[in-house]
């Protein structure tokens, strides 16, 4: 399993849809999806709570953004948000022609919420060692993972290119926007900073 992940990581690198391609092919299947959902929203939530606590004189409160959630509120938050891209992108993709089903999609967006663990990381231990090269990588790092969404719709629909993709993409941005604003009013959570309670 662990020479799959880096394989697979390697490839994400390099060729994000050939990435996407071969994890929809080999990737076992609807329970395992849910599984990996879960597990990645625990890992993320863990390494948020480590980066800002190997952060004092960051702190995120001091940037105004970021909610303020108990790590608890945090993972359900990720995990609605996840669930609401996988649906969107593929709900979007679909309207545009696509092939594309919820449950792959939700396995490729667990996926580059993988990915973005990964930078985060990177990015944590660079900002401690050269704060601005980590602002650049973050930066950068952004547009990679857009980029690896875009190829993942495109590989997901089976898109001759990614103009389509683009689309999906922008449409499913709209969608999640105004799930999660619904969801936010809903439960009263206010912009309010960062992780509390870690």
């Amino acid at each position: 399993m662990w020479t799959y992940l880096t394989d697979l990581l390697r490839l994400s690198l390099r060729a994000p849809g050939d990435a996407a391609s071969r994890l929809l092919v080999t990737w076992p299947g609807r329970t395992a999806t849910w599984q990996a959902l879960t597990l990645v929203v625990c890992l993320s939530v863990v390494l948020t709570a480590l980066v800002q606590g190997a952060m004092p004189m960051m702190p995120v409160e001091a940037t105004g953004a970021g909610f303020g959630l108990t790590p608890f509120g945090y993972a359900g938050l990720l995990g609605v948000s996840l669930v609401l891209l996988a649906a969107g992108v593929a709900g979007a993709g679909r309207l545009l022609g696509g092939t594309g089903r919820f449950v792959p999609a939700l396995t490729l967006v667990v996926w580059l919420e993988v990915l973005a663990m990964a930078l985060r990381l990177v990015q944590g231990v660079l900002i401690l060692v050269l704060p601005p090269l980590g602002g650049l990588v973050g930066l950068a790092g952004l547009f990679w993972l857009f980029w690896c969404l875009t190829r993942f719709i495109q590989a997901l629909h089976g898109f001759n290119g990614v103009g389509r993709a683009l689309v999906t993409l922008f449409i499913a941005f709209i969608a999640i926007g105004a799930g999660l604003a619904m969801l936010l009013a809903l439960t009263g959570l206010g912009a309010q900073g960062g992780m509390t309670h870690v």
